[in-house]
């Protein structure tokens, strides 16, 4: 298979890793610190506002560990498809889930801790699945 369209499917087996991990943290922490609590109707702002004002913190730091989590855990497995210049794979997976997050911000009220958290941990997180040892060729 040519190098680049091996990259190419690299990144996006590590989005498709990076949903599917962010999904299931997420997931569990609104399951552990939310129970059966209902979002309120997406069109009225004040009651969305209200809602996430009142979030629990253990809500707050899963979604953080989630973008995390799904940033290295796609980063990496993009690394081991990838082969060759595998960085190229692992930070094309870190800015799909930072511009995601970003889309999330302004889509919904973040506490301005885990707005700089988010874009503090997810490019570190990209760049720590990095492996050191792979011989960067092509």
């Amino acid at each position: 298979m040519h190098p680049v369209l091996r990259r190419i499917l690299a990144a996006i087996a590590g989005v498709v890793v990076s949903v599917i991990v962010i999904a299931s943290v997420e997931y569990l922490g609104h399951s552990l610190f939310l129970g059966s609590t209902i979002m309120p109707d997406m069109n009225n702002e004040a009651a969305v506002r209200d809602y996430a004002a009142q979030l629990p913190l253990g809500v707050l730091i899963s979604l953080l560990v989630a973008w995390t989590a799904g940033t290295y855990a796609g980063s990496f497995v993009a690394c081991r498809i990838a082969q060759t210049r595998v960085h190229l794979s692992a930070i094309a997976v870190g800015f799909f889930v930072l511009l995601a997050t970003v889309m999330n911000f302004l889509q919904f009220p973040h506490p301005m801790w885990l707005m700089i958290s988010a874009f503090v941990l997810i490019p570190i997180a990209s760049w720590i699945a990095i492996p050191r040892s792979v011989k960067e060729t092509a």
